[in-house]
């Protein structure tokens, strides 16, 4: 089926991550135009290599992009940089960090580090974006979490509280913007597969697969197929919206 989404131009925050790397693969399926965001955490011949291997299976443009959520002047800098020619059509605010550490034992610097990327940096991206999405009639899609409306697994309450955020934000910023001709969408996965965050945790895959109604995990996949979705015109009508996709984990 044709999304037609061929020639547009997407940026993608936490390109380099399990779900980001499905995401920027999906779209660029699409012949979308692949910018993406990747930590200092990652290096930078990892990224160039990605977007590499994306220009040569796919024939479009893909540009790696070094950015600090957590920093004002790094977000803006590098916006300014990679969008020189003021063309954009996609904003897709993946880019997250998760950590697992019980009420009593937070601090303040955990829970700034969650709420600063999690939160403050999917409204930066909204701020300095704005211009160029209006100009495109752009779409907006949001990775928030089932977490933002179910309980998590314990020791998660900073991470689901920057996921409500999420959700919410998304609701109301779709409303703001719909003036614009805007969309503004989320998806809300429940427990990707990824092996390298999930392999020290094989009692919580076990406790999830055993209580979802397809008792599985949630493939990176299947989540980015959703957000390519929302891209398209095939979703026009669908703005403020929080798609969720857990595995049926919630109705057991």
């Amino acid at each position: 089926m044709d999304l037609l989404l061929k020639g547009k131009r997407a940026f993608v925050t936490g390109g380099m991550s399990n779900l980001g790397r499905a995401i920027c693969t999906s779209l660029a399926k699409e012949g979308v135009n692949i910018l993406f965001s990747y930590s200092s955490l990652m290096r930078k011949s990892e990224a160039t290599s990605f977007s590499q291997s994306l220009e040569k299976a796919y024939g479009i443009t893909a540009k790696a992009v070094l950015i600090d959520l957590r920093d004002d002047y790094s977000i803006r800098s590098a916006l300014e940089k990679a969008l020189t020619d003021s063309s954009l059509d996609i904003l897709i605010n993946n880019a997250g960090v998760f950590t697992v550490e019980r009420i009593t034992g937070l601090t303040d610097e955990q829970w700034n580090d969650v709420m600063d990327i999690n939160v403050k940096g999917i409204w930066k991206m909204v701020k300095y974006t704005h211009s160029y999405l209006e100009k495109s009639r752009g779409v907006i899609v949001n990775i928030s979490s089932m977490n933002a409306s179910r309980p998590g697994f314990g020791g998660t309450s900073h991470y689901d509280a920057s996921k409500g955020a999420v959700s919410a934000f998304t609701r109301s910023l779709a409303k703001e913007l719909s003036e614009y001709g805007i969309r503004v969408n989320a998806v809300a996965p429940g427990l990707i597969n990824s092996p390298d965050l999930l392999k020290n945790a094989p009692e919580l895959v076990a406790s999830y697969t055993q209580r979802a109604a397809l008792h599985s995990l949630v493939e990176p996949e299947d989540i980015a197929y959703l957000v390519t979705f929302l891209c398209s015109s095939l979703s026009k009508a669908m703005t403020g919206e929080i798609v969720t996709a857990e595995c049926g984990y919630a109705m057991m």
